[in-house]
């Protein structure tokens, strides 16, 4: 066993990095794109519904992630869909049907079943999103005031996709220099 993996992280063919303490339920339909990491307690529901993580994500500790139940058929599941560079904080519960790229969400927010939200977005530490809402594109929510939505300017795609690629790049080398 390499020392990365005494490390407690498994390395993929497409460089995702999955701490062993992770659980992913019906690995056969969760699609990591690559180059994301999921860290320690992440539960990733792919039992339900498919489950679809971009490339340069990283998704926080103790966060689940669960398809959300179909609001017309009780017992059925929608499959979700998380875009490229985006950040989820650690103890997030995530039932949301679309998350977009360039996303950050803080630690500890609860994302209601269905809950669309769009590209280049900030979800603050701590919010909590009913069920159904829809967060519109550049757009911030914070903790102090849910319902005002604070306008990102354009340069935040640029900068979302450069602190992902940085977070990735750090955490690779720490892991080379554990080995």
């Amino acid at each position: 066993m390499s020392s990365l993996e005494e490390e407690g992280y498994i390395k993929t063919t497409t460089h995702n990095y999955i701490s062993r303490k992770a659980t992913i339920d019906g690995a056969k339909q969760v699609e990591i794109k690559g180059r994301s990491i999921l860290h320690e307690g992440v539960h990733v529901r792919g039992d339900l519904q498919i489950v679809r993580i971009g490339r340069y994500c990283e998704i926080g500790t103790s966060t689940t992630i669960e398809p959300p139940v179909n609001a017309l058929q009780n017992s059925k599941h929608v499959p979700v869909v998380i875009g490229s560079h985006t950040h989820i904080g650690a103890n997030c519960e995530i039932r949301s049907s679309a998350i977009g790229s360039m996303v950050w969400i803080g630690d500890n927010v609860k994302i209601g079943d269905r809950c669309v939200i769009k590209d280049n977005c900030i979800i603050e530490a701590g919010v909590i999103l009913g069920n159904d809402t829809v967060i519109p594109p550049f757009t911030r929510i914070s903790v102090r005031n849910p319902t005002m939505y604070q306008e990102l300017p354009p340069s935040m795609a640029v900068q979302m996709q450069e602190i992902s690629l940085d977070r990735y790049s750090e955490f690779k080398q720490d892991q080379r220099l554990r080995q």
